[in-house]
Formats: structure tokens, C-alpha cells, sequence
């Protein structure tokens, strides 16, 4: 399991690498904080994806949606948002009545998921739906581990630079 995940890290690597090359190729002018920002998550979720193959919903929807320029707000910020507005009146139903069933609450986690992987609303049988969020996360950890790592690289150099001038 090791080794197959570290080749997903490698082959996120390449993809992100070529990627960035041709965003940074195909821009013009200066790109301010904000906009590389937007350049840098946009080129890695284009990485995750094609490192996948767009062999699964959520990297042919990740690929699809990086075309949209609404696809760059922080989208995950509003579902997360949802997501404790839903469980804060989850709490306040459970409170005034008392029967919360277990279908309703498969239901609502199941439609919440849908939203949180790309592509998941298009899923409706549910053990397909489950083998493609664990998909999706596996290419997500290795997305943030190679970012972390780049930061720590990154930061380290900096600190290096620093001391030398």
C-alpha cells in the first residue's frame, strides 16, 4: 500500500510540474497573491486529476471543472459552512422531538458527500460512491503531502538565503 501510494506522490509530482510550466508560460503579466493563489490550487487539482488518468468521476470532474472560473472560489469553505449549519440544526431537531432515524441520517451524510467529492452528485449507487471518495482522498493526501513538503522546502531555503545575506 506504501509503495503504490508513493508512486501516486511521484506521479502527482510530474503532473503538477508540467502543469506549472505551462501556467507560467501562458501568463503575461505579473500575477498578484491572490491570482497565484488561484494559478497554483487550479494546477494542482489539474495534476491530482490527470495523475488519476480521468479514470474516475471526481478527476474527470476536477479536469472539467477547471475550465469554469467559478470552479477557483474556495467552494470548500461553503460546504464545510453547510456542513456545521446542518449538524447545529441536526442537534436542535434531535432536542425538540427526539427521533432522529438512522435512514434520514445515511441520507443526509450520503447526499453531504456527493457535494464534498467533484463529480459526486452524478453517483447514485452508494458502494460506488464510497470506492470513489476513498479514491478521491488517497490523491488528496498525497496532494497536501506534496505541498507540505514544498513548503518545508521552500521554507528552508528561504531561511538559508536569509542567513547568507
Amino acid at each position: 500500500m506504501m509503495s503504490s501510494y508513493n508512486m501516486v506522490k511521484q506521479e502527482f509530482i510530474k503532473k503538477w510540474i508540467t502543469t506549472l510550466h505551462i501556467l507560467d508560460c501562458s501568463v503575461e503579466h505579473p500575477l498578484n497573491v491572490t491570482e497565484r493563489k488561484n494559478a497554483i490550487k487550479l494546477s494542482s487539482d489539474i495534476a491530482m486529476a490527470a495523475a488519476r488518468s480521468s479514470s474516475t468521476v471526481w478527476s474527470r470532474a476536477l479536469i472539467s471543472r477547471s475550465g469554469n472560473k467559478t470552479a477557483n472560489k474556495p467552494m470548500a469553505r461553503r460546504v464545510l459552512k453547510k456542513a456545521r449549519n446542518r449538524m447545529k440544526n441536526r442537534c436542535l431537531t434531535l432536542r425538540r422531538n427526539g427521533n432522529f432515524t438512522a435512514k434520514s441520517g445515511v441520507r443526509r451524510r450520503t447526499e453531504l458527500l456527493k457535494r464534498l467529492v467533484p463529480g459526486g452528485e452524478l453517483i447514485e449507487n452508494k458502494d460506488y460512491l464510497i470506492r470513489e471518495t476513498l479514491d478521491y482522498i488517497v490523491y488528496l493526501r498525497a496532494q497536501v503531502d506534496v505541498m507540505r513538503t514544498v513548503a518545508a522546502v521552500d521554507s528552508v531555503t528561504g531561511n538559508l538565503t536569509n542567513d547568507n545575506n
